[in-house]
């Protein structure tokens, strides 16, 4: 449970200068089958280039052990790449282990459209005060949308500073990096996802977040029943966030990453209590209809 002390005097070191691990266990992987028989060496060069900047750049003052750093990948789906511009679909993912357990929990899974200019063998660099290159700024946005849905895990708002970075990223990129950055142009894009973290009428999600994680799936191994109705409590905040926006990004990447998770919990749940949660989930995701059919079934 280090990471929850973590959350604690992160904040009590932040500005310090205190030595930092690096905080990322991060796989870049790519996809050029759209691409044809064009030299794929710059794609190489791309991946080993972004691999290392992943996981090699200081992103907190915050302590972090090898076995402690959070498990994500980035995949980029090349569409298309004309004089070293390049069009591509982006999939970001994280994962957070569960207390006493070999199982790690899916916290990030979004796909995203991105374009941005890479040639063979250039240094990525990123100045927050300075953006104008959109591959490090949507990077390093979502390193940021990943270390604080972590934090937010392990205390509540525990992430607040990383969302806050994030959000500086946003205001930056606004006027000068397309679409992606644009007020309501897109429920995906990283505009809507930094409203959605840091707006008051959705911030039900984030202490969501904490007791689905540290007070429930933290606490299955000790105390099931406990942990699954602190779980079950948790999801109540659904409604809320979907009354004040139904288009919420946290919505759809609550149902990517968590249903199945769910399908899992609420196996050896009693008939009444796989009802109630069938009921509530049916009811957000109505679209989802027949994966939800599955807690019943199990």
């Amino acid at each position: 449970m280090k990471k929850l002390l973590q959350c604690i005097f992160y904040w009590l070191f932040l500005g310090l200068g205190v030595a930092s691990a690096q905080e990322l266990n991060c796989r870049v992987q790519i996809n050029t089958d759209q691409i044809g028989g064009t030299d794929k060496a710059v794609y190489e060069s791309f991946r080993n280039n972004l691999t290392e900047f992943l996981n090699t750049r200081q992103w907190t003052s915050a302590q972090f052990s090898k076995v402690e750093k959070i498990d994500c990948g980035f995949m980029f789906i090349f569409q298309k790449s004309v004089d070293n511009v390049h069009t591509v679909e982006m999939q970001v993912q994280s994962r957070r282990p569960v207390f006493n357990a070999t199982y790690v929990s899916p916290m990030l899974n979004l796909r995203q459209a991105i374009e941005f200019e890479y040639q063979e063998g250039q240094t990525l660099e990123f100045n927050p005060d300075n953006i104008s290159d959109n591959l490090t700024a949507s990077i390093v946005f979502w390193v940021y949308m990943i270390l604080g849905m972590d934090f937010d895990s392990f205390a509540p708002k525990g992430g607040e500073v990383f969302f806050q970075q994030a959000q500086h990223i946003v205001t930056q990129a606004q006027g000068s990096l397309g679409d992606n950055w644009k007020a309501h142009t897109d429920d995906n894009n990283c505009w809507a996802w930094m409203d959605a973290l840091t707006n008051e009428t959705q911030q039900a999600y984030r202490l969501l977040s904490y007791q689905y994680h540290r007070l429930g799936l933290d606490m299955m191994y000790d105390k099931m029943e406990e942990a699954r109705a602190n779980i079950t409590k948790s999801l109540e905040a659904l409604k809320t966030i979907k009354s004040n926006d139904a288009r919420s990004p946290l919505l759809s990447n609550f149902s990517d990453a968590k249903l199945d998770e769910l399908i899992q919990i609420y196996s050896k749940a009693p008939k009444a209590e796989k009802d109630k949660i069938y009921d509530l989930l049916l009811d957000i995701y109505p679209g989802q209809s027949n994966r939800i059919e599955a807690i019943k079934e199990n």
